[in-house]
């Protein structure tokens, strides 16, 4: 039987866009899972791929954007974005002013 404690590991899945990445080369195509402390945030798993904050411009956790201090849950899928990367919803907005 199994069963998890309050103290066992998270896994996410994450996902690096572009330049982001050549920072963590062992995700094969940009995708890797990574495990981290429960009660983990965004900027945690950041600082464990070894990505600086400045250099990350989109952060979205299970398709919806948040920010560096989101918590994660096991399970969750991160995507992360660099300062050069428009989303198409920013083209949208910016063709509409």
């Amino acid at each position: 039987m199994n069963s998890t404690s309050a103290d066992d590991p998270i896994r996410v899945t994450v996902k690096l866009g572009t330049e982001l990445r050549a920072k963590v080369p062992q995700f094969e195509g940009g995708e890797g899972q990574v495990e981290l402390p429960p009660g983990a945030s965004v900027r945690d798993l950041m600082a464990q791929l070894g990505i600086p904050e400045g250099e990350v411009n989109l952060i979205y956790r299970d398709f919806k954007p948040v920010v560096p201090e989101a918590e994660l849950e096991d399970g969750s899928r991160v995507a992360l974005f660099p300062p050069n990367f428009i989303h198409f919803s920013q083209f949208y907005l910016k063709r509409g002013e």
